[in-house]
């Protein structure tokens, strides 16, 4: 397969798969790490190479986002990249998006929500959305990036899927790290995600009588007589059902690139694990690197990467890790994400009667917060003490912690 081989960084490989995707307009409202994405497809429109497309600055995220609502109703191919308090600024509109089953995309290089103020990364930015109904993927570097906003629109825009994706990856570590990106012909691009062909006759938003339309929304009744309760319900019928097209999709993207960058998650080295770290976004190649190492050793460990977080690919990983010992979730977010889902879907799909692996997880990177190949690997040596124990100390734990005291009413930290 001829590949056009380049170094981008992950917000510019956002831009090149918008111009690749046949993206129409891109809206942001410019903020660090995000805006690059902005600026390089505005260098695609001086140069004369996306014709017909624009980029258009709002006064805000949540115009950005309303504005892409309306593009999407007229099956208008649309970006929005925006990060950290632009995402919750747009969170009314993310909601209506979803339950209005919109396919629309936004391009999240994660920062750090405020306060304390910080420009720096961790992924509670992203998973702000994870009950909105959209769907989620995050990417471990500029490759991923470029391939899964290819695969996202296609799996958005789908009749059985119709829902809202949003792409996320660390902000500056990926956003700004430049990486070796390949990227397949056009045509063939073409050939795996044609034109938007979304809106049906029924749905031309701009021949909706919507004085008529608007007269239902004074009862608990969607349109044509269906209940409030079975829309949703249809809605997150969706998002659980979409695992499957997602799985596809990424089948036959790799068909036409050989990238490994597909599906709701990749394992490596699971398959006669005693330990296996589950994580998301950067720390998987470092996860992966000292896995690598380990395994030269002789050191029976793996490793998942979670790609897709909604829908969260529960069965998968509990297949990986059923015979393992002990499961570490690695969350650079401070909900602790990844420990909660990954712990349910154990305790939901395990075989009844069958004890299943130990679980521990470990909160890391908050704020920025350095992840060095030391933490990961001492995190490691913990696990495999533990599984001598017997048993887990502590089911979840923050690291590294120094254990200064908060006064709220002076906002000071205190030795």
């Amino acid at each position: 397969m001829k590949m056009k081989k380049m170094s981008l960084t992950g917000n510019e490989a956002a831009a090149w798969a918008a111009k690749y995707s046949g993206v129409k307009v891109c809206a942001s409202f410019p903020m660090g790490p995000n805006q690059e994405v902005m600026e390089t497809f505005q260098q695609f429109i001086d140069k004369g190479e996306t014709p017909g497309s624009r980029v258009i600055v709002p006064d805000n995220e949540k115009a950005a986002s309303s504005m892409q609502i309306g593009l999407s109703r007229t099956g208008v191919r649309s970006i929005f990249c925006t990060t950290s308090e632009g995402i919750l600024w747009a969170m009314s509109e993310i909601h209506y998006a979803a339950s209005s089953r919109l396919p629309m995309m936004i391009v999240c290089p994660s920062r750090a929500l405020e306060p304390p103020t910080t420009v720096y990364c961790d992924h509670d930015d992203f998973l702000s959305l994870r009950d909105m109904g959209w769907l989620m993927f995050y990417c471990e570097n500029a490759q991923d990036v470029f391939d899964t906003i290819l695969q996202a629109y296609k799996i958005s825009e789908h009749e059985r899927v119709m829902l809202p994706v949003i792409v996320g990856y660390d902000g500056w570590e990926t956003s700004h790290a430049a990486s070796r990106v390949d990227i397949p012909e056009q045509a063939e691009i073409d050939r795996f995600l044609p034109p938007p062909n979304f809106i049906k006759p029924e749905r031309d938003y701009l021949a909706v009588d919507w004085k008529e339309r608007c007269s239902y929304r004074r009862y608990q009744e969607g349109f044509g007589g269906m209940e409030f309760m079975e829309i949703r319900y249809l809605q997150k019928k969706a998002e659980e059902e979409s695992g499957g097209f997602i799985e596809s999709v990424g089948q036959a993207y790799r068909d036409i690139s050989g990238s490994r960058h597909v599906g709701m998650m990749e394992s490596y080295e699971c398959r006669d694990a005693e330990v296996v770290v589950a994580t998301m976004g950067i720390v998987y190649p470092a996860v992966k690197f000292i896995v690598k190492s380990l395994r030269q050793k002789g050191v029976r460990i793996g490793c998942i990467k979670i790609r897709t977080f909604r829908p969260f690919p529960a069965k998968r990983i509990v297949e990986e890790v059923k015979d393992t010992k002990l499961v570490i979730t690695l969350d650079r977010n401070s909900i602790a994400a990844l420990f909660h889902e990954v712990g349910a879907a154990m305790h939901r799909y395990m075989d009844t009667g069958v004890p299943g692996p130990l679980h521990m997880g470990k909160v890391i990177g908050v704020g920025g917060m350095p992840i060095t190949f030391d933490l990961i690997s001492g995190i490691v040596e913990q696990g495999f003490e533990t599984i001598e124990q017997g048993r887990v100390e502590k089911d979840l734990e923050w690291l590294p912690i120094k254990g200064t005291t908060y006064d709220p009413t002076l906002h000071v930290l205190a030795e």
